[in-house]
């Protein structure tokens, strides 16, 4: 299990396939794992950095709150690691948060990015939600009560209503050796909380793909068009009938929106 230690914690990482770095950054509370439905198809032509943020899967939880300038200073430390001179960048959520960062601040590392279901600001109401499920975690409500209250904000109705979706997808996190912690909840909640791009946004210069869903509640896609507005050139591209995270709920043409845009990146 490779880790590697930058600033102050001990990441954990993989890499997968060989080929130009794609880097993908997981959003609020998720590990590396999250991108594993997409993993293989991407490191067929990618050479694929996985990695858990501070605060998750198998990476340090150190003291104190986090922010998106430490966050990025974490990915891009992990690349000189890995002598990563120039790579693309994809992150989700939280993760496009962190994305844009490095994209405005570290552009000499950057190819390009994808920004998946994020915002220059969070307005929406998932704030309100997120502060309640701090305080029902620290009240030490049943995990698989919140997981179940958790999932029908992050996913489509679509997705699960499938036979057994929701069963699985309760399992698999009530099995996780490495759960996030409300230590680091509240760490990388502060990350969440005050992330504010509108004043520096517009000066992202890079090649840049935004991906929206149509029914994703935590930040919806009202969010994503105004981010795509203030980017130059930025392109867009909105899943249907989805919601947070369409990686998981549609990783085939998750696969087939990005890496068509990475392509274009290559052949100008």
């Amino acid at each position: 299990m490779p880790t590697v230690k930058i600033n102050d914690i001990s990441m954990y990482y993989e890499v997968h396939g060989k080929g130009e770095p794609l880097v993908f950054i997981s959003g609020f509370g998720a590990d590396h794992l999250t991108w594993a439905m997409v993993r293989e198809k991407f490191a067929q032509h990618y050479q694929v950095i996985l990695f858990d943020n501070r605060g998750a899967g198998q990476t340090d939880v150190p003291d104190g709150i986090y922010t998106v300038e430490q966050m990025s200073s974490d990915v891009i430390a992990l690349c000189d690691a890995l002598n990563i001179k120039k790579a693309h960048f994809v992150g989700n959520s939280m993760g496009g948060y962190i994305t844009q960062y490095i994209a405005r601040y570290y552009s000499d590392y950057v190819k390009s990015v994808v920004i998946s279901n994020s915002c220059l600001v969070r307005h929406s109401t998932f704030k309100y939600f997120s502060e309640a499920s701090l305080a029902l975690r620290k009240a030490d409500v049943p995990l698989e009560a919140l997981i179940k209250a958790s999932i029908s904000w992050i996913f489509s109705y679509n997705f699960l209503s499938k036979p057994g979706q929701v069963d699985s997808i309760i399992n698999l996190r009530l099995n996780s050796p490495y759960p996030f912690t409300i230590k680091a909840y509240e760490a990388q909640a502060e990350l969440i909380n005050t992330f504010d791009a509108r004043s520096w946004a517009k000066d992202i210069n890079v090649p840049t793909l935004i991906i929206a869903s149509d029914e994703d509640i935590l930040l919806p896609e009202r969010l994503s068009k105004d981010l795509a507005k203030e980017i130059k050139h930025a392109e867009y591209y909105c899943f249907e009938q989805c919601g947070h995270l369409p990686h998981i709920e549609y990783p085939e043409k998750y696969f087939e929106v990005v890496s068509g845009f990475l392509k274009s990146i290559d052949t100008n």
